[in-house]
């Protein structure tokens, strides 16, 4: 075996200045708190801005789709009174009211006689001078 001697090592040089008092020495943890705090601030105020945001849009996304489907039906109910005005007008005509009074039972009349107006005398003189009012038999 060979025997060794222990290595010595040579002391660092330190090599002073005047101290300047502008100046200091930081930690490391001054700076990383600093900045880790006005870090999480930004990200806690973009994460709450970008949720309210996600938010606005669902509830936009949700009514749109309210406002559609009220759209949607009111076209449905829109075609029901045009079809119903259709149906009204056509059974307000003639041949509608006919063919509706034929399908109800009615039928034409076998033997019409139109009126005819009456001559001027051809009636018997009303039994009383009113004739709406009661009946008391004397012509006044």
């Amino acid at each position: 075996m060979v025997a060794t001697t222990p290595l010595v090592r040579p002391q660092q040089r330190r090599v002073t200045t005047a101290p300047n008092p502008r100046l200091r020495v930081v930690g490391a943890d001054d700076t990383i708190s600093s900045i880790g705090r006005i870090g999480s601030l930004i990200g806690a105020i973009a994460f709450v801005g970008l949720l309210g945001i996600a938010a606005l849009h669902a509830v936009l996304v949700q009514t749109q789709a309210e406002i559609d489907a009220q759209r949607s039906e009111n076209a449905v109910l829109q075609e029901q009174v045009d079809q119903s005005v259709v149906t009204l007008a056509w059974i307000d005509s003639p041949e509608g009211l006919e063919t509706w009074a034929r399908d109800h039972g009615l039928v034409v009349a076998e033997e019409t006689r139109p009126l005819a107006p009456v001559n001027e005398g051809a009636l018997p003189a009303p039994a009383s001078a009113n004739p709406f009012g009661p009946t008391s038999g004397a012509v006044g």
